[in-house]
């Protein structure tokens, strides 16, 4: 195209110079000019078709090269494809776990919350019981020192009916048991202290006459267990006023330390000194 607008800008030339005068030879070698244009315009086409044949071949070859590559795509697309769905099924599948999982364990946790309270009703219940268990407690405790208040009372008027069933004596402001068995010393003045007595001090004269009128060997309130020679009464104090026999007390043996009533209603002075372990009725005293 540029060499054949520069042709036609030539001739244009040439014609504006016959117009101005120019000779006939001068438009004949510009017509020349003019056929070797053309001649090289066809040659510069023909040149052309070559370069876009060259070029359309060039790109059939990249097309035909370019299939290999294009599959390769394809598949690398599609094994992706499948990766991304295989991942996409784990995922599912893995989310699904976690969602049985949780709902396991908010089942689980539901149970405990009803399991806690559930414990904590009966705690509550429990400390309720408790509570009214100690109440009842203090109650039948009351009760129980009221029954043993109640029971001791009538012990002790048991024993007065038992005294006076068993024809109890009474001397002054005292009164007096006479038993019917025999025991220790020890033995006596325990049975006495039972009774809420005592194994009998004889302070008076008239007292000893009235313990001889029942002409009865018993045992005394009188004893020197605790040193050899000082006779003392169960309630401590020292002998003032005494009623031995005739060469008594000897303390044969080392081993005569209790003092007993003799059966000699002829004379006033009935006490001896004897073995503690020998047995003997006794006389209780007592005052109410």
């Amino acid at each position: 195209m540029s060499s054949f607008h520069s042709v036609s800008v030539t001739v244009n030339r040439s014609m504006e110079d016959t117009e101005n005068g120019g000779d006939s030879e001068s438009i004949y070698m510009n017509i020349e000019d003019i056929e070797k244009c053309k001649v090289n315009d066809s040659i510069y086409i023909n040149n052309a078709t070559q370069l876009r044949g060259s070029e359309a071949a060039s790109e059939g070859r990249q097309v035909r090269s370019g299939n290999p590559a294009a599959v390769c795509g394809g598949l690398l697309c599609v094994l992706l494809l499948a990766v991304i769905m295989g991942l996409s099924i784990k995922h599912n599948a893995e989310r699904e776990q976690f969602q049985n999982r949780y709902t396991n364990v908010t089942l689980e946790r539901d149970q405990l919350q009803a399991m806690y309270t559930n414990i904590t009703v009966e705690r509550d219940q429990l400390l309720d019981t408790n509570s009214n268990l100690t109440l009842e407690g203090n109650r039948l405790q009351t009760n129980y020192e009221v029954l043993t208040m109640e029971r001791d009372t009538l012990q002790r008027n048991l024993l007065i009916l038992e005294r006076i069933q068993l024809q109890i004596l009474k001397f002054g402001s005292s009164y007096y048991y006479f038993s019917t068995e025999e025991k220790t010393w020890s033995e006596a003045r325990q049975d006495c202290r039972a009774r809420g007595a005592d194994l009998v001090i004889i302070n008076s004269r008239k007292e000893q006459e009235f313990i001889q009128k029942k002409n009865k060997y018993s045992w005394i309130g009188l004893s020197d267990a605790e040193q050899e020679g000082q006779w003392k009464w169960v309630d401590g104090s020292p002998l003032t006023m005494e009623f031995w026999r005739d060469g008594e007390p000897n303390d044969v043996n080392r081993k005569e330390d209790c003092a007993v009533f003799t059966t000699d209603a002829q004379r006033l002075k009935t006490w001896n000194d004897i073995s503690c372990s020998n047995k003997a009725a006794w006389t209780c005293e007592f005052t109410l």
